[in-house]
């Protein structure tokens, strides 16, 4: 059966490779937010809107709904889609940047993932995995704020549909405890 599955997460949990090892299992697509098209814009984008935050908000909600849109397209046809970051990431993020806006409302208006989940890493691990990225985002260096991480989990908690801890995980085992979670285990896993 296809699905629209999302994964969520702070950075640094390993969320980008468990989407293309996922995908692989499933063997399905990956996708990610913002998008092929779109990443090598994306400073360009920030620095034309500048310090304005709704409209990054609303930006990264646009791009989640014509990502979205394909993914839901794909799943629907048969093929299984798996999204680095989608709507849960997009709204927790503007929450914790300050804006203040009723996102709920556009919701039923955008396309829904069959299922979210939420990762979830022990933070010293998680900390340690970006500083051995070398330089660090704008997001990362956020992220590492407690006040700032705390209002990400409290939404990203609130709207995924499950959560997995990959603490210890190896790569492998981090896919075998999404799919178990998802329950969509496809042959030999």
């Amino acid at each position: 059966m296809a699905r629209f599955i999302v994964i969520e997460s702070l950075d640094g949990v390993g969320k980008t490779t468990l989407v293309r090892n996922l995908a692989a299992a499933l063997g399905g697509i990956a996708m990610s937010m913002p998008g092929p098209a779109i990443k090598p814009l994306r400073e360009q984008i920030h620095t034309v809107l500048g310090d304005a935050r709704i409209a990054h908000a609303l930006f990264y909600l646009a791009i989640a709904a014509a990502e979205g849109a394909k993914a839901r397209a794909a799943a629907d046809a048969g093929q299984s889609v798996v999204m680095d970051r989608f709507l849960a990431s997009t709204i927790a993020y503007a929450r914790a940047r300050g804006v203040d806006a009723d996102f709920d409302a556009l919701l039923p208006a955008l396309p829904r993932p069959d299922v979210s989940v939420l990762l979830t890493l022990d933070e010293d691990e998680r900390v340690r995995r970006l500083g051995a990225r070398g330089e660090m985002s704008v997001a990362d260096i956020q992220s590492l704020d407690p006040v700032f991480r705390g209002v990400v989990m409290a939404e990203l908690g609130a709207r995924c549909d499950l959560q997995v801890d990959v603490t210890g995980a190896d790569e492998n085992e981090a896919v075998r405890r999404v799919i178990k979670a998802v329950g969509c285990l496809p042959a030999g896993l």
